[in-house]
This record gives structure tokens, sequence and C-alpha cells, in this order.
């Protein structure tokens, strides 16, 4: 079987056909934006763009979107994690965390849709805030860079580490066991 996915990241594709190989679907960049007006949820934002992308192209599409949540705080910074790091940077998030919880979770809704509709897969790594920034220098995404697992810099990850435990690899793989119990 064979899906599309509609980003421009390049890491996510690779991701996605790494842990869809198991399940032996194969993964095809659809290289757009979606649309994600900050009043919608991250379910919201994959349900709609799935459909959207799908009526576009007629063809299997999967769209995720994915968001930060510090326990700190409620719903920060969110589902719009990459406009709140532009807005307050490292100095920023991790002032607003000093004395507070540094309990944070990644969140990831796929959003798959054929002509049977959409069918959002949920998908949560969870985690802590570092109180500094680790690999500053190296190819990461920024929260990637503060955020531990098991007290270890999610940046220290491999590729391969990181795709078995992601919020992403989660999603991803509920979606598969979904498309393989369909027989399709």
């Amino acid at each position: 079987m064979k899906i599309h996915f509609v980003t421009k990241n390049l890491h996510k594709i690779n991701e996605a056909k790494e842990i869809l190989k198991e399940f032996n679907i194969d993964v095809e960049q659809i290289a757009e934006d979606k649309y994600e007006p900050k009043e919608l949820s991250l379910k919201d934002v994959a349900e709609y763009n799935a459909k959207f992308f799908y009526e576009k192209y007629k063809k299997p599409v999967i769209v995720d979107d994915t968001g930060v949540f510090f326990k700190a705080y409620k719903d920060f910074p969110g589902s719009h994690p990459k406009l709140m790091f532009d807005l307050l940077g490292y100095k920023g998030l991790l002032k607003l965390l000093e004395g507070e919880n540094r309990d944070a979770q990644f969140r990831t809704c796929v959003g798959y849709c054929d002509e049977n509709g959409v069918r959002i897969f949920d998908g949560i790594l969870k985690g802590k805030i570092d109180t500094k920034i680790n690999n500053a220098d190296e190819d990461f995404l920024p929260y990637e860079r503060i955020f531990l697992i098991n007290g270890r810099p999610m940046s220290n990850l491999s590729r391969d580490e990181k795709n078995k435990i992601s919020h992403r690899a989660d999603s991803l793989k509920k979606l598969g066991q979904f498309l393989t119990q369909k027989k399709i």
C-alpha cells in the first residue's frame, strides 16, 4: 500500500518511512504547507488537512500536527510550539519554568484520509524540560534540545532510538496497525 504524507519536513518523511515499512506501507511526500489556524486543536488541524488534501489529490493521505505541552501551563506552548519558540527563545521558555513543574509532553495527531473518511491517531511522549540547552550547535528541532526522556536529552538520542519511542512513532504505529487490520 502507498500513502502520501503532506509535509515539507524531510525528518518527518524519513521517520514515517522507517516506521511504516514494518507494515508494508510505502510513504511518498507531498511537499505542501498545511492550514494551521491558532484556534484549532492538534486533532482539528490534522482532521481538516487530511480531508482537504485527500479531496485535492484523491489519494490516501496523512497529515500530522504536533505540539509541546508544559504541565505547569495549560496548553502551553501547545499546538504552536514554533511560534512560541520564535517569540520567547530558550531564555524565555526556560525562565517560565523556573520553580515550576518541569513535566512535559510531545503530542502528535496523525490524520489519515481515504475514500472512507478521516481517522485520527494520537501519540504522546512524556518527559521533562531541562534547565539548560543541549547540543546547541547540532541539527535538532528546538524543543529536542531541552526535552529530557528518562533524564536524557532527546537530542542525544540517535534517529533510530527516537523513531522507536517518539510521539510521531506512537501515532504512526497505530496507523499502521489500523491499515493492516483493514487489509488494504
